[in-house]
């Protein structure tokens, strides 16, 4: 099984995730030993610059490769275009069982505040882009990256220390439900 080829994993993961399974990284690879399944996260880490033992959940990860590159359409949902909120909310929906509704202020009102310091996997992050109001939501990895949908380029992965996101950072917040991101 340690021969085991990239391509075969990430086909033995989309039919775990469209199966439904649960949380545990064993069962989200079925039938991969381990070692493969350590040297698949650590591939992730090291080409998102995250910490390979950070990434909780790598559904979440496999759905970004998923739809990376997707186009910004406001009010989309589909991967024919959708926006950050709408991707927030896929994305909790397929990885956590959490529905989400409403946009970026309407998400922001429903969570528990959490210092940018104490940020985990899963946790939310607000920026106030246009006219001082929360107007852009992303879902925070590790290592200060996030997943978002931006107007420029898409579902994409981006750095909180870049000067933009630095210059519109609002404010982050986790989902009060028990053990999301724990």
């Amino acid at each position: 099984m340690r021969n085991i080829t990239l391509l075969s994993l990430l086909f033995l993961m989309s039919l775990q995730v469209q199966a439904g399974s649960g949380d545990s990284t064993q069962a989200y690879f079925p039938g991969v030993d381990s070692l493969c399944q350590d040297s698949l996260l650590h591939q992730w880490a090291e080409r998102y610059q995250l910490h390979p033992g950070m990434i909780e959940n790598p559904r979440v990860i496999h759905l970004f490769e998923d739809w990376k590159g997707t186009p910004y359409r406001y009010g989309g949902s589909s991967r024919k275009g959708i926006d950050c909120s709408g991707f927030v909310s896929m994305l909790y929906d397929s990885v956590y069982q959490v529905m989400l509704s409403g946009g970026s202020a309407d998400i922001f009102r429903k969570v528990v505040p959490v210092e940018k310091t104490a940020l985990k996997e899963g946790d939310l992050i607000f920026f106030k882009i246009r006219k001082k109001r929360i107007s852009h939501v992303g879902l925070y990895l590790s290592n200060d990256k996030f997943i978002h949908a931006t107007t420029r380029g898409g579902v994409m992965i981006s750095d909180l220390n870049e000067p933009y996101y630095r210059r519109y950072y609002y404010k982050s917040g986790r989902w009060p439900a028990e053990g999301l991101a724990e």
